[in-house]
């Protein structure tokens, strides 16, 4: 029987950082409260029901969020965990707590939420409402908004992280696989040391009478993982002025599913909008509905089944900054947490030949992926040619990030630019390129090109300039690499962001 874990996000109460950061009494909830509609068909804001804009401090909270999940069939809550350099720990009470309330009967485990803190918010911060001047003068000279930095240390950093999650790791509601307490990395590939710091907490955990830690990444594939969750499959390429239908966004969750031969965890999520957070700035996959959402997890558990695996997830309980939540809200009630139960509970009689009618969606047609792909084209040529209208390059971000020896996927238009503003700067070695073509064409350039499906050597970062396909590109990369990866697309939206 496959059981769901939902994502949790431990904001719903104040800090002293947050106070500081974004202003007194900052909470999840003030981003949420102050959404607004960016057009007319927008849905915000979300306004859970009957107001219950709570605090996860009260234990009625956490026993009321408990008893909702057991009546509508969630098994488990996964907890985002931030530790930081040094070990500094923040958003930690709600799950300590929970530790202590040993009454409560919610199954839990952790994932690691390990990049930094930096200023995105870019609502807040550009309104001028929120950003506080304090953080201003602390910069660096050189404009640094890192808010927390993450540094992995070595040996007695990793006991220190470990001793601290221990007695979590040995609460009777943890959960486990293969009696393993499962503990989720969400950019593994961020943590060079990740080999040895894996081996390193196993020991310990065998000292402690545990079996092991199963680690999971999220959608990287890293071969000192036990597993790969696959999770926020949709387009992140989409931006408001970008929208997505959430339709479309299923459809191809589902196909590249069917398209893979691992063993990944699957994770669905009910709707997304990071509006609330980011204004014009955000993503938002519109239309979503209970019953899509209760097709797509059907689907899901029938894949999570036929893989052999005994858990899906959901992204998420209670992400209302991200409009992603399965907790009641006053539009539509408790019909995603009812969408879900049905489809746990109606998964078994999925059939395989069902899999062409409930594919969520309608296959789009060649003509319209193109013109959806150059649309993503034209959108990125044009926010680049601002920068250089402005006398900046793209070369500030290698220079900044100190980004030397670089790869280029795709020798397309993108690419072939990319190439000629890089190759103008004597700092900066592009090592070699990635192409699925063999033509001609490729031959003018110094370096190497690789094929897609070749080991690729080690360098400081490789540049995907591919822009519609770049989730898959990344997961067909990671099968030969496990370093830096970035898109084009994130490197243009950072210049004109933060330069």
């Amino acid at each position: 029987m496959v059981k769901a874990i939902a994502l949790y996000l431990p904001q719903f109460h104040r800090v002293s950082e947050n106070d500081e950061w974004w202003g007194e009494g900052y909470t999840e909830w003030t981003a949420v409260k102050q959404a607004e509609k960016l057009f007319s068909e927008h849905y915000q804001p979300h306004v859970p029901l009957h107001k219950n804009y709570y605090d996860l401090l009260d234990k009625k909270t956490m026993d009321w969020q408990a008893q909702l999940m057991k009546k509508y069939n969630v098994y488990g809550m996964c907890f985002y965990h931030y530790y930081f350099q040094d070990g500094r720990k923040i958003l930690e009470k709600p799950s300590e707590n929970l530790l202590q309330w040993t009454d409560i009967d919610m199954p839990f485990c952790f994932s690691w939420a390990n990049q930094p803190w930096v200023r995105s918010w870019s609502k807040f911060y550009q309104g001028g409402g929120f950003w506080n001047s304090k953080i201003e003068k602390k910069q660096g000279k050189n404009g640094d908004e890192i808010l927390l930095r993450q540094r992995y240390g070595a040996e007695k950093e990793w006991t220190e992280h470990f001793y601290y999650l221990l007695p979590f790791f040995k609460d009777k509601r943890y959960i486990r696989i293969n009696d393993k307490p499962v503990f989720i990395i969400y950019r593994p590939a961020d943590i060079e040391c990740l080999a040895d710091m894996i081996d390193k907490w196993n020991i310990l955990a065998n000292e402690n009478e545990i079996k092991g830690i199963y680690f999971i990444g999220t959608n990287v594939n890293c071969p000192c993982m036990d597993s790969l969750l696959r999770q926020k499959m949709y387009d992140s390429e989409m931006l408001v002025n970008n929208r997505e239908d959430y339709e479309e966004a299923c459809y191809r969750i589902i196909q590249t599913e069917l398209q893979q031969d691992d063993d990944a965890y699957l994770c669905g999520f009910p709707g997304y909008d990071d509006s609330p957070r980011r204004g014009e700035n955000g993503i938002v996959i519109e239309n979503s509905t209970p019953d899509k959402f209760y097709s797509l997890m059907k689907v899901l558990c029938y894949l999570t089944e036929k893989k052999g695996k005994e858990f899906v997830f959901v992204n998420a309980w209670n992400e209302w900054g991200e409009g992603m939540h399965l907790e009641p809200d006053e539009k539509y009630g408790y019909a995603y947490l009812e969408a879900l139960k049905k489809a746990l509970d109606d998964y078994k009689d999925f059939k395989e030949d069902d899999l062409d009618m409930e594919r969520i969606g309608h296959t789009e047609s060649e003509q319209s992926i193109s013109i959806r792909r150059n649309a993503n084209m034209v959108k990125a040529l044009d926010k680049w040619l601002c920068i250089k209208e402005t006398g900046k390059t793209l070369v500030s971000f290698f220079k900044k990030n100190k980004f030397q020896d670089v790869a280029i996927y795709g020798i397309g238009i993108l690419g072939r630019h990319l190439i000629t503003e890089l190759e103008h700067d004597e700092n900066i070695n592009i090592v070699y390129g990635i192409d699925r073509r063999k033509n001609e064409s490729l031959l003018m350039y110094s370096f190497p090109i690789y094929g897609v499906n070749q080991k690729l050597p080690q360098v400081d970062l490789i540049v995907v300039t591919v822009i519609h396909d770049y989730d898959k590109v990344c997961m067909t990369l990671r099968r030969w690499y496990d370093g830096k990866i970035v898109s084009l697309k994130e490197i243009i939206d950072w210049v004109v962001s933060y330069e």
